[in-house]
């Protein structure tokens, strides 16, 4: 009796293995959030990455009267350009939203999704980690990380990471996507 429960308890705690706590976002997953967060903001010159000496591949001008708008499609291919390779986790544990206004990006959020919905961060600054926080708990950065969500989720000109993608735990869908295919037209029947 004694062997079984050795060996049950054994077989046990080896399926669990490298699998992370209920509740808990693996650490690989929970790194690279961090690391493609710090790879975006420094290719698109955010959260002061550009005073430490990284030169983004987007021309922000400077502040006030010498800023420079950059466009959404100039943000879209920087910021691929800068994911091309060591996120393999992005699009299956994460996505990346980047909110734009008038002048160009903003921030970058990393959304969890799959085995890591629930889950976000957001950009910081050069000198602190992005760390992923459960978004919507009761501290007050896990409410601030919602309140992006929702602000990236409510705008249109959100870019996202793979484009294809959307992380939106509370959508709902739009008109045009309820709405149903137009009925096919067909020629006028010809005159005899």
């Amino acid at each position: 009796m004694t062997t079984m429960t050795v060996l049950v308890a054994a077989a046990l705690t080896a399926t669990s293995a490298g699998a992370p706590a209920p509740g808990k976002l693996p650490p690989e997953v929970s790194k690279e959030m961090m690391a493609a967060i710090v790879a975006t903001n420094k290719a698109l010159g955010l959260e002061s990455w550009p005073m430490h000496d990284v030169k983004p591949c987007v021309d922000r001008g400077g502040q006030g009267i010498t800023a420079k708008e950059v466009t959404p499609e100039e943000t879209r291919k920087c910021a691929a350009s800068a994911l091309e390779k060591g996120f393999p986790e992005l699009g299956k544990s994460y996505l990346l939203a980047v909110p734009m206004t008038e002048i160009g990006p903003v921030t970058v959020l990393a959304i969890g999704i799959a085995g890591s919905e629930g889950w976000g961060a957001y950009s910081c600054d050069p000198d602190r980690k992005c760390l992923p926080v459960k978004i919507g708990s009761p501290n007050k950065w896990g409410k601030r990380i919602a309140e992006r969500v929702d602000h990236v989720c409510a705008e249109a000109g959100t870019l996202w990471f793979p484009a294809d993608k959307r992380a939106c735990p509370n959508a709902t869908p739009t008109a045009a996507a309820t709405a149903p295919p137009p009925a096919p037209t067909a020629p006028p029947p010809a005159k005899k």
